[in-house]
């Protein structure tokens, strides 16, 4: 070969690359769904047979997770393993057609039998979501398709009386524990979906009861409000059916779960979401605690009376 068409073949290569390249960069993002697009087009994409690959093609959440709930979850989907480890792709995959298998039986059972089912079909929608997360993160050439989870022991289930007494019951309760509470020290309040899968993990370790006991967070009072469906007889929560306060959480401007929120002095200061551990360390709500000061919005069910006549309390 002479030097002529080395170049020409080294120039056609080059082109082709590129091409190659540019194609990849125009190809369209898949089309993405959520659990009210796959009821209404249940039966379409059935008669298409293209129902498997839109419920594992799910609508995610703009934000990226925590680190902290991608290691638990990995501990999950492991199989909540007695000790710290890696999850592997096969893993994954093998635990994700297992919540596609349910989600479209679930489906199934909605829309051909009309049975009453969007508590688990949208809890394990949630979880179907998160698992394609973690899996996108697996996936990338930094973590070689493995994903490492620390040693998370689970909690007992049965009852709790921290858990009675910090799982608000009514607005009349919010009002007295966290609105007249927050005027003598600070209250963090984690509201919380039933169908949430961070929030079904919190219940498994127990991270939310073990960060009000960290010694850490003793002037702090800690509460959980739950919202959304009523759970059946699977919910991991330690209180199998807790008050769901949708108009409370509705008027208090929450839109995802878990969403923490710190109140002090009748004023509501919104942390976001988080993931303590097991241990109930988390550096992003002792941040959001310590900042919790100045005139930040009055919380929208603490009565601005009440406000007035309590002095302020700074710390």
């Amino acid at each position: 070969m002479n030097w002529k068409s080395g170049r020409t073949l080294a120039v056609l290569g080059a082109v082709l690359c590129a091409t190659s390249a540019a194609l990849q960069a125009a190809a369209p993002e898949p089309e993405r769904w959520t659990d009210d697009r796959l009821l209404a087009s249940y039966r379409e994409l059935s008669a298409r047979g293209e129902l498997e690959s839109a419920i594992r093609t799910p609508a995610l959440p703009g934000e990226s997770p925590e680190p902290a709930f991608l290691g638990a979850l990995a501990w999950f989907a492991a199989g909540n393993p007695d000790r710290s480890g890696f999850l592997t792709l096969t893993q994954l995959d093998e635990f994700l057609k297992l919540q596609v298998g349910s989600y479209r039986k679930l489906l199934e059972a909605r829309v051909e039998r009309g049975e009453e089912n969007d508590y688990p079909r949208t809890r394990t929608w949630k979880l179907i979501q998160k698992l394609t997360l973690l899996r996108n993160e697996m996936s990338g050439t930094a973590r070689a398709g493995r994903y490492p989870y620390p040693d998370t022991p689970t909690t007992a289930s049965g009852d709790d009386p921290w858990e009675r007494e910090h799982t608000v019951r009514s607005p009349e309760e919010f009002a007295d524990k966290v609105c007249k509470g927050s005027f003598e020290r600070p209250v963090l309040v984690k509201f919380g979906n039933t169908n949430c899968t961070q929030c079904m993990l919190f219940e498994i370790i127990g991270s939310v009861k073990a960060f009000a006991e960290n010694q850490a967070h003793r002037d702090v009072d800690v509460y959980k409000v739950w919202w959304g469906y009523r759970p059946d007889a699977s919910f991991a929560a330690k209180i199998k059916d807790p008050a769901r306060l949708d108009e409370l959480v509705k008027a208090e401007g929450v839109r995802s779960s878990p969403t923490f929120v710190v109140y002090r002095n009748g004023r509501r200061y919104p942390c976001g979401s988080a993931f303590p551990d097991g241990t109930g360390k988390d550096e992003h709500l002792d941040s959001c605690l310590k900042q919790a000061l100045g005139d930040a919005p009055l919380a929208s069910v603490c009565a601005p009376a009440a406000v007035s006549s309590h002095p302020p309390v700074r710390r």
